[in-house]
């Protein structure tokens, strides 16, 4: 049974469990699916700089890092770091454009297959409603099953699919793979369909 969930800013209280799930998305060669990496962290500085890093994702929601506005948030199940989500208001960059999207989310290893993907995006979607988002674009990997159903189950319409470059790959802090493209879906949040 999952436990009660909510989307959170990221907090300290969490450090123990996001370490763990830190660890799971490094051991996987996924760690900045944790931001981590893109904020100049690994795992030895995470641990001894936990709080600062904390600090750091918050700034990237209200812009002062100098980038675009990115608004993380945690999934908590119980008292547990289960996955985050980012919001985007504003596609700002190529790569937002082409492959980024308004919504991001990511489940640690350990949690997936139990139901907190769909339950993520379905917060983050929420969240992205009360920004007075009306229509939002979320993406994901040709090769990402899962995720695919995940967004098509919380509305999403297919609109394109983008061959990633060694740039795209890049900025999602990965080594080029095949012919993975990235699929383009869109959300209508105002009306409820797509």
């Amino acid at each position: 049974m999952q436990a009660m969930c909510s989307l959170t800013l990221p907090s300290e209280r969490y450090e123990k469990s996001f370490l763990l799930g830190a660890a799971e998305f490094a051991a996987q060669n996924r760690l900045d699916s944790t931001y981590a990496v893109h904020l100049g962290y690994d795992l030895r500085s995470l641990k001894r700089n936990f709080g600062r890093f904390v600090r750091d994702l918050i700034a990237l929601g209200d812009g002062s890092r100098g980038w675009y506005v990115d608004r993380v948030l945690w999934l908590i199940a119980g008292e547990e770091y289960v996955g985050q989500t980012s919001i985007r208001p504003m596609l700002c960059t190529d790569y937002l454009i082409t492959y980024g999207g308004h919504v991001g989310y990511s489940i640690r290893p350990s949690r997936r297959r139990c139901g907190y993907g769909k339950k993520i995006l379905n917060l983050a979607l929420a969240e992205s409603r009360a920004m007075d988002l009306g229509k939002v674009m979320v993406t994901c990997d040709s090769d990402n099953t899962a995720s695919r159903k995940i967004i098509e189950g919380n509305g999403g319409r297919f609109e394109s699919a983008m061959k990633m470059d060694s740039k795209a790959f890049r900025a999602e802090g990965r080594r080029p793979q095949g012919q993975v493209k990235k699929l383009r879906y869109w959300i209508d949040l105002e009306t409820g369909v797509s």
